[in-house]
């Protein structure tokens, strides 16, 4: 008998990818490491010196603007970003690759560190921060972006568009009061996620091998530059020899002053090699 239904497959959200798998494990280790550090050792010892403080990080504890993300506060605070991670940063390591997520992953988290340190700086005292939510609202607001009019089950009862889903986040980062809420690493995060999709715009419909990187931004940037300055050099030489074929006509004393100096730069600039 045929197979029924063949390639279909029935599950509860994405593929479990590679590094959102090793990022799963990472933080649960970590979570169990702190539990009996907390229960058996009676002591705070690696929320003391990984989880983020803003005044920590000025005297020079700066890993604690990443590190924070690793650590958590309880189990439904694991679990939510852990759920969080796995459905949503799954489906864009699929769409662009370990590398460039993994990449995308640090650095909202990183941003969600720096928010904070900021606020904190302005006069928003912060406390201690820890979790991934940071790197995780980051996750939402990249995945509203990419595919802002896909459906979520909002609170498990009703379909609701992507890109509304994050608008409510960003509400309730505004509007939410007291409690032991990282509000500012969430916005960090999120402003991290924009950031990233502005200056890799190539994101947006790509293929999985043409995702982003720092080294090919540069160098696109270094052969525009290229481009202008060989467009100047054209540019000089016509100038150049309109000025020579002057000379040519009326002699040196027939140039003002100003193309003199135009010739000797030129000369000097283009005309050396």
């Amino acid at each position: 008998m045929p197979p029924r239904n063949p390639g279909y497959q029935l599950r509860f959200g994405p593929e479990l990818t590679p590094v959102v798998r090793s990022l799963l494990i990472i933080n649960s280790v970590i979570f169990v490491a702190q539990f009996l550090s907390q229960t058996v050792l009676k002591t705070n010892m690696i929320e003391g010196f990984f989880a983020l403080r803003s005044e920590a990080v000025l005297q020079g504890f700066v890993w604690q603007l990443v590190t924070y993300s690793f650590l958590h506060g309880d189990i439904m605070h694991l679990l939510m970003n852990m759920l969080t991670l796995w459905m949503f940063g799954s489906e864009i390591e699929s769409q662009y690759g370990e590398r460039a997520f993994l990449k995308f992953y640090f650095f909202c988290a990183f941003m969600g560190g720096v928010v904070t340190v900021i606020a904190s700086v302005l006069g928003f005292p912060q406390g201690m921060v820890l979790g991934a939510s940071g790197a995780t609202f980051g996750l939402l607001a990249a995945y509203a972006f990419l595919w802002p009019n896909r459906e979520i089950i909002f609170m498990l009862i009703f379909p609701l568009k992507a890109k509304y889903f994050v608008m409510i986040l960003m509400l309730m980062i505004v509007f939410s009061q007291g409690g032991h809420i990282a509000h500012m690493a969430h916005l960090g995060g999120i402003l991290g996620a924009f950031v990233l999709i502005k200056l890799y715009h190539g994101w947006q419909g790509a293929s999985k091998s043409s995702g982003w990187s720092l080294s090919r931004y540069l160098q696109k940037r270094r052969f525009q530059r290229y481009q202008a300055e060989m467009y100047k050099g054209e540019n000089a030489k016509k100038r150049v020899d309109e000025l020579l074929e002057k000379i040519s006509k009326d002699g040196m004393n027939s140039l003002s002053r100003s193309e003199k100096k135009f010739l000797n730069d030129a000369s000097q600039k283009y005309f050396n090699e």
